[in-house]
């Protein structure tokens, strides 16, 4: 390129834009979480879940039935880990049952533990979603088959199940 009789030298121009190579390459692979509203500490959050069982005829609770609990998927291990054992608590008198986080290790359904035992969900992309498949039976009623989803933004969860 001739400019007011000066010849110009491409390359020094090409030189000065190689800089921003690395970042257009930076730029184009970020990732993010898709949880804008995400308010990520990084720490293992325990996981809980509280069932009420009720008869949706009557609206009144139930007292004294099974929830067991079946079996998991785990996120972090891309599996669903059935419970070797047959861990299930009877609904209260208000027709509920609470399994804290250390109940939910107790059942070996995959969770990751942390160093108290708890069973926990990470922050991380990769194991922050569980989904936990209980059983809701009575002698005289058919079993009801109940998923309920945790995540790390909401670690305890509280469900209202219809049995009748």
């Amino acid at each position: 390129m001739v400019v007011a009789g000066h010849v110009s030298d491409p390359e020094p121009m090409i030189t000065k834009a190689l800089w921003l190579v690395p970042l257009l390459f930076l730029t184009a692979c970020w990732h993010d979480h898709d949880d804008w509203d995400c308010n990520c500490s990084g720490q293992p959050r325990p996981v809980s879940i509280e069932i009420e069982v009720f008869d949706p005829v009557t609206q009144f609770v139930w007292v004294g039935v099974t929830v067991r609990v079946v079996e998991a998927d785990q996120e972090w291990s891309g599996s669903t880990v059935p419970s070797p054992y047959q861990i299930s608590l009877i609904t209260d008198n208000n027709g509920r049952v609470f399994f804290d986080a250390f109940a939910l290790a107790d059942a070996s359904i995959g969770f990751l533990e942390d160093q108290n035992g708890r069973a926990v969900l990470g922050d991380d992309v990769a194991e922050d979603q569980a989904r936990v498949m209980f059983e809701i039976s009575a002698v005289g009623h058919t079993p009801v088959t109940l998923f309920v989803p945790l995540s790390w933004s909401i670690p305890d969860v509280f469900v209202s199940v219809p049995f009748n």
